[in-house]
């Protein structure tokens, strides 16, 4: 059970981050695996997520004034859910996820042609490493629990 509730955590927050979409730089320094409880300097803030997007996607100052409250919002609603104990690991899931899609759907009908090619694009970046941290992880679980 608290394998599963991390995994969301960990899922959740990496989800919240289109700035995951973006690839890491020189200067950045790699992610420590870790199942305790996720770093703060690992949470994208609403902030950093707007920067990324402004160089990512060549935001312009209406579309930032436009996006930023999207995800602010979506933040918020994110440790909502996370902070909900009353909700199992599957409702949980569940709203995180349609949060996540809303936010996206919200993002994108801001971008003109050229940026929602980029999103989407971006966006399947991150499918894709998801899926992989989700397939690592999942192999590792089932070996520690091989050795019970």
């Amino acid at each position: 059970m608290k394998r599963q509730i991390v995994s969301l955590a960990l899922s959740t927050i990496f989800g919240m981050g289109v700035a995951l979409a973006a690839p890491q730089t020189q200067d950045q320094p790699a992610e420590p695996q870790s199942s305790q409880a996720v770093p703060e300097h690992h949470r994208m803030d609403p902030d950093r997520q707007i920067q990324m997007l402004t160089k990512r996607l060549n935001l312009t100052d209406d579309q930032q004034k436009q996006i930023l409250p999207i995800l602010t919002d979506q933040q918020q609603q994110m440790r909502s859910i996370l902070n909900d104990k009353s909700l199992s690991a599957t409702d949980r899931r569940a709203k995180a996820q349609t949060v996540r899609e809303d936010s996206e759907a919200k993002i994108k009908a801001v971008l003109n042609d050229s940026q929602k090619q980029t999103w989407d694009q971006m966006q399947q970046q991150r499918r894709e490493r998801m899926q992989q941290w989700r397939e690592k992880h999942s192999n590792s679980d089932k070996g520690a629990g091989d050795q019970s």
